[in-house]
């Protein structure tokens, strides 16, 4: 038992770095002050009515606002569509992309009014084919956006297509 233990064990060296070393850009050996991108208004610069109305989900409050975003929930409750808006500053997009790849039915790029990024598609897991999540992100400089749509029984809207339509209001909304 002694010497099936010992694998184990050697795999606990203390010599061994807690967390892979993360691979400085640029940005950050050139002094480690990135460049931003520009700067987002208030929930991206998108009213309550106008993601309601591109949702098509009546009763909508915004329950989570700060500075870098807001997220809307149907009556208020965790449970059903929910819909976001978040602001990354100087924060890796390739890091959100990688997590969207591992979990998401597809991951591509997209281009929004000149501006790169990607576009995440999700399914319901309880329904194969059936689109219901689409995420978008788009990189500004050392920044990124990220729109979050998803929506939990149908009839509702292709959510990719109310992702990019809130995406670009926010990108034409940004100062």
């Amino acid at each position: 038992l002694a010497a099936a233990m010992v694998p184990v064990f050697a795999g606990c060296s203390t010599d061994e770095p807690a967390s892979p070393q993360v691979p400085q850009t640029e940005t950050q050996s050139a002094g480690g002050t990135g460049k931003h991108g520009p700067h987002f208004p208030h929930c991206g610069g998108v009213s309550d009515q106008t993601v309601t109305e591109l949702t098509q989900v009546q009763g909508l409050v915004n329950t989570a606002t700060n500075s870098s975003g807001c997220q809307w929930l149907q009556g208020g409750s965790i449970l059903g569509p929910h819909f976001s808006f978040t602001w990354f500053r100087g924060s890796p997009i390739g890091r959100e992309r990688k997590t969207e790849e591992l979990s998401r039915t597809s991951v591509e790029d997209i281009n929004i009014e000149g501006h790169g990024g990607f576009i995440a598609v999700g399914e319901n897991p309880l329904k194969a084919g059936d689109v219901n999540l689409c995420e978008i992100g788009i990189q500004f400089d050392d920044d990124f956006i990220e729109w979050s749509v998803s929506f939990d029984q149908k009839p509702y809207p292709d959510p990719c297509e109310v992702a990019k339509e809130l995406t670009r209001q926010s990108i034409v909304n940004s100062k």
